[in-house]
């Protein structure tokens, strides 16, 4: 049975983004994202909604000649990602489904049939 881990950089507030719907006031050091890596490496799908999505979508195109973000966008475009939104027409990146509606019976049933962890 595959794991069901909730992770995200946030703020003390719970907040992702900042008021201008930036992420970059998050950015790890090589060290925290290294660690990161290797949280997310056992991951093989990912369940977003639509805004988390549209900020994670950018390690689908992501190219770095640093040796620890190349490491992230390699783990990222390796899983699946399953988006929930009424509103996302397409997705941009490969091993992406959308879901109109979320069903917790169909994530329980993910979490009980996956070979590895969800996110």
């Amino acid at each position: 049975m595959a794991k069901l881990i909730y992770s995200a950089i946030c703020s003390l507030d719970g907040y992702i983004e900042d008021q201008h719907g930036k992420f970059d006031w998050a950015t790890p050091d090589d060290e925290l994202h290294a660690f990161v890596n290797d949280l997310e490496r056992p991951v093989g799908t990912y369940l977003y909604g639509r805004r988390m999505y549209e900020t994670m979508v950018y390690w689908e195109t992501a190219e770095s000649s640093e040796p620890v973000t190349a490491d992230y966008a390699e783990i990222w475009r390796a899983a699946e990602k399953v988006v929930y939104s009424t509103q996302l027409a397409e997705t941009i990146s490969t091993r992406t489904r959308i879901e109109r509606e979320f069903h917790p019976d169909a994530v329980a049933e993910l979490k009980r049939t996956a070979p590895s962890d969800i996110s």
